[in-house]
């Protein structure tokens, strides 16, 4: 008997009972088509990039769309070293119940280590990944990051310009 296909962040922030919309849309892989999709600025989306821990932990690191990450203060704040930072892969998204390019802060993976960028809180509605290339969430950032109640906060994006908007 195998065990039953993790659920889709979707259906994790239903679950928790999360106010939020889903938009279908072609399935993009860029961020600038993700935006123009969605007829929205870079800035009013919350990117999630996927790495796993030498331990395989899932670590999402959750920060403005138009931000670069940080490495080394996401690895400070996941309690590790940079260089033990790895990508993770289809397989291990899977697992999360999440495929690339849609990847959400919000997933069925309970042992995964998320980390919010400090501006994340306060952006307003934001745009995020589904956890499929195809569809992505509209939320309250204030209400994403409240999904993810053991998530860590740390200044791990680098916004040009050093302006959110």
């Amino acid at each position: 008997m195998s065990d039953p296909a993790p659920m889709e962040p979707p259906d994790v922030l239903t679950a928790l009972g999360a106010a939020f919309r889903l938009y279908r849309h072609a399935g993009v892989v860029d961020p600038v088509e993700v935006c123009a999709a969605l007829g929205v600025p870079p800035a009013r989306t919350v990117k999630t990039l996927a790495f796993v821990t030498p331990e395989d932990r899932l670590l999402l690191a959750a920060l403005p769309g138009h931000a670069r990450l940080r490495f080394g203060p996401l690895a400070r704040a996941a309690g590790i070293r940079r260089g033990d930072l790895s990508h993770a892969g289809a397989g291990r998204l899977a697992r999360a119940g999440m495929r690339p390019r849609g990847v959400c802060p919000v997933s069925s993976d309970g042992a995964a280590l998320v980390v919010f960028d400090e501006a994340v809180s306060g952006l307003g509605r934001v745009y995020c990944g589904s956890g499929r290339a195809d569809s992505s969430i509209e939320i309250d950032a204030g209400a994403l990051v409240a999904a993810v109640p053991d998530a860590v906060t740390a200044p791990i994006g680098d916004v040009p310009g050093g302006e959110l908007v």
